[in-house]
């Protein structure tokens, strides 16, 4: 029989707070903007009834919050006027997350994220806001139960045993601060930043504010702005590395059966559940400032879409990790893949195509900005046989792999991926080129897999290689027919 239960109230208190939080604001500009500069006692009547009522809803949306499970499904029922009653089998449940944020730890409770097959990828279909930890085990054990049941396999069991396993994969201090320090963000806290002002511009006047800047600017204080900008840059840049490294703190990857746990996090500790069976490929990523230390990122492709509040489909597995490493962490992981793999080159002729292809979009720019700021513009010409050499190291860095099961692809330069993917997981694969393409005999190979048709590609690859890799797969389908 199924038992309804009830969140632990710290939901009801951070819920009636996030709300607060997005209506102070507001508020703070409706009671300004209204006063015109005589303020009245009666100027606080609207903002005072628009208070009360968001408390008083958010305590009636934690009452009438329940929620329950029995053998094979979870049951929530939400809503203040009008009750809203969801059934989730669970076979339809492809990953659990949990987060601890500050008013959670104290209260010793738990935020859960249960995410289904059917839901949009990234978002969350269940959110419990508070639940004891006692009870996500009890749910995760029954999940797992049902499903290994389902799929006529052996129970499940002693799962508080199991999320003691060693860890395969944890980050030192020092490589929490590397990772920090290398993992940039600094221009979205200029865009917070940014749409935070944006909304008071009834009280900032930026019409006179750009003026000023715009006077300074024709009075030969360009040096004077240019400094106050990279100023800021820095700012954003140094909360970035606050963010990142409290986010990255306490990680570790543990293996547990056929499951793959995460847990992360300083001040909110968040813990992701990806099942094996959902991962369709492995990519690495090495920014051009990680690779000269030695350093990558390993990240899955989940089928159930963003668990880490990242992209969709996108869950990272080691954020900052030794090169020499991601091979034998991937294969502890998952034994299916195989990492240590040698990589064909572009043909020769496609050299001069990499060369290239920057030129197309920074030549007329350059030159413009070049003649407009002379004669101290002419230093932009520099910005042209730099971008020729990015080309050529791009040309280098690019490669595929293939063998009986698996497909590699690897791009890119500044920020190189390499994407593992085997046979069985590929949705499509499509070879395609352009007139330009055909005269140089080279094909452009994407490889698509869930969700929503992730892919990697790689450009101007030989049109022979191109077809064989289609005729791979290919092959598969015939056989599976």
């Amino acid at each position: 029989m199924m038992t309804k239960r009830r969140l632990h109230p710290v939901a009801m208190v951070t819920g009636v707070g996030r709300e607060l939080k997005n209506v102070l604001l507001p508020l703070l500009v409706v009671v300004v903007a209204g006063s015109g500069g005589d303020f009245s006692w009666r100027d606080l009547v609207v903002p005072l009834l628009v208070l009360a009522y968001t408390i008083v809803a958010g305590i009636l949306s934690w009452v009438r919050f329940t929620y329950g499970w029995d053998d094979q499904t979870l049951q929530v029922e939400e809503g203040v006027f009008v009750r809203k009653k969801r059934t989730i089998p669970f076979e339809r449940i492809q990953g659990i997350s949990i987060t601890e944020g500050i008013w959670q730890r104290l209260a010793g409770v738990v935020k859960v994220h249960i995410e289904t097959a059917g839901n949009v990828p990234g978002e969350a279909e269940v959110t419990l806001a508070a639940v004891s930890r006692e009870e996500v085990r009890r749910l995760q054990r029954d999940i797992e139960q049902a499903k290994e049941q389902a799929e006529e396999s052996n129970p499940w069991n002693d799962q508080e045993k199991r999320l003691l396993s060693p860890p395969l994969f944890t980050l030192s201090v020092k490589e929490v601060w590397l990772a920090a320090v290398t993992s940039g963000g600094a221009f979205g806290v200029v865009a917070a930043v940014w749409a935070f002002l944006s909304q008071l511009g009834d009280l900032i006047p930026y019409e006179a504010l750009f003026r000023n800047v715009q006077a300074t600017w024709n009075g030969h204080g360009r040096w004077y702005i240019g400094i106050i900008g990279l100023v800021a840059l820095l700012a954003a840049y140094g909360v970035a590395i606050v963010q990142n490294m409290i986010r990255f703190a306490s990680f570790a990857v543990r293996k547990q059966e056929d499951t793959i746990v995460i847990t992360r996090g300083w001040l909110e500790r968040k813990t992701v559940s990806v099942p094996i069976g959902r991962v369709q490929g492995v990519m690495i990523h090495e920014s051009w400032l990680r690779r000269l230390f030695g350093y990558a990122t390993v990240s899955l492709i989940h089928a159930g879409g963003a668990l880490d509040g990242g992209p969709p489909g996108d869950v990272v597995l080691c954020p900052l990790v030794k090169k020499e490493r991601v091979s034998s962490i991937v294969h502890a992981c998952l034994p299916e893949y195989d990492l240590d793999v040698t990589f064909h080159p572009l043909p020769e002729r496609a050299k001069i195509r990499y060369m290239l292809r920057p030129l197309y979009w920074l030549m007329v720019p350059v030159l413009l900005a070049a003649y407009i700021e002379r004669p101290w513009g002419a230093g932009l010409l520099l910005v042209l046989p730099l971008a020729v050499w990015i080309g050529v190291r791009r040309y280098r860095a690019a490669g595929w792999a293939l063998s009986s099961r698996q497909l590699t692809l690897r791009s890119g330069w500044f920020r190189q991926t390499t994407t593992y993917m085997l046979k069985r997981r590929l949705q499509s694969i499509e070879v395609s080129a352009t007139w330009w393409q055909k005269r140089k005999r080279l094909a452009t190979i994407s490889a698509a897999v869930m969700p929503l048709g992730t892919s990697a590609r790689v450009v101007d690859v030989d049109g022979q290689d191109a077809a064989a890799v289609y005729r791979w797969l290919q092959a598969e389908r015939k056989d599976e027919t």
